[in-house]
């Protein structure tokens, strides 16, 4: 029998929100919880608004609510997901990278082709988030309900590399509810007619990614929180370092985004043919 895990809610305060996700995490491990069959989350398309390098912000951390030093947070119905990374037998993956990314409020993506960033969406809100897996594979976004926009229904993108794949692994998770415009209308596009939803083949999985969001207890502003297991069809690959494990790597000094300060980069060869970027601010070069 598995055990369903429930909402919680964690303080608003930002400079606390990494600190009381660790306090938290103690609550995913719950015994005989995978002891059922697993569904693999189904892969569909990433879509064309997955963030280009330039589109990405430095704030790119797993609260998505308020975007670098803003005192505004970002506007729509505070909304948290969380879960875990598994594998298919249920055994949680470490160090996998998971990202986040959707549509403000009223339907806007940060992407944008020609400049840092899309003007038209809301600027508190970062748009694009990461997280990296611990032993207990827990992941955990804030951010706030997906917008609406023509040709499709309300959904998150969610994409998960695991150690050893040289690729993102991609699925969306889509609302158990009839979406409504801002103004109080019927939308055109509903899960039913969703094209990406609906190219789900295999019933299961279709289901498994409409999730039912529910209200986070204790909370006035309607905050909401649901919970997926992104299940990974893939087996994760321990890295292997080259000697006793020490690595010496050469920082690039680049130019910042938006015409910003200029920032460090720093490329580590993890895997054959695959490399993890880290940016880093110069004036802390020397921390």
């Amino acid at each position: 029998m598995s055990h369903e895990i429930k909402p919680f809610h964690i303080p608003l305060e930002r400079r606390r929100f990494l600190k009381a996700l660790a306090a938290v995490s103690a609550g995913f491990t719950i015994p005989g919880y995978l002891a059922e069959a697993l569904t693999i989350s189904p892969q569909v398309t990433q879509g064309p608004y997955y963030p280009l390098a330039k589109n990405i912000p430095l704030d790119d951390d797993n609260d998505l609510i308020q975007l670098n030093s803003n005192t505004s947070a970002a506007t729509g119905i505070i909304t948290y997901l969380s879960g875990r990374i598994l594998t298919s037998s249920g055994t949680p993956i470490k160090d996998a990278l998971v990202e986040i990314w959707h549509a403000d409020h009223a339907g806007n993506y940060i992407y944008a082709a020609n400049s840092t960033r899309n003007s038209a969406a809301d600027a508190n809100f970062q748009g694009f988030g990461q997280f990296f897996t611990g032993a207990s594979g827990q992941y955990l976004f804030r951010t706030v309900k997906a917008g609406l926009y023509n040709g499709r229904t309300r959904h998150y993108h969610l994409a998960v590399t695991v150690p050893g794949q040289t690729t993102r692994y991609t699925t969306q998770t889509f609302w158990n509810e009839t979406a409504l415009s801002e103004s109080g209308q019927t939308w055109a596009t509903q899960n039913s007619n969703d094209s990406v939803l609906q190219g789900i083949s295999n019933a299961t999985q279709k289901s498994s990614v409409i999730l039912t969001y529910a209200a986070v207890p204790g909370t006035t502003t309607g905050e909401v929180a649901a919970t997926y297991d992104f299940v990974v069809g893939l087996t994760p690959v321990e890295p292997t370092y080259p000697g006793t494990g020490n690595l010496l790597v050469q920082g690039a000094l680049v130019a910042g985004p938006s015409g910003g300060n200029p920032r460090w980069k720093v490329t580590i060869p993890v895997y054959s043919g695959y490399t993890y970027e880290i940016y880093a601010n110069p004036t802390l070069a020397d921390a």
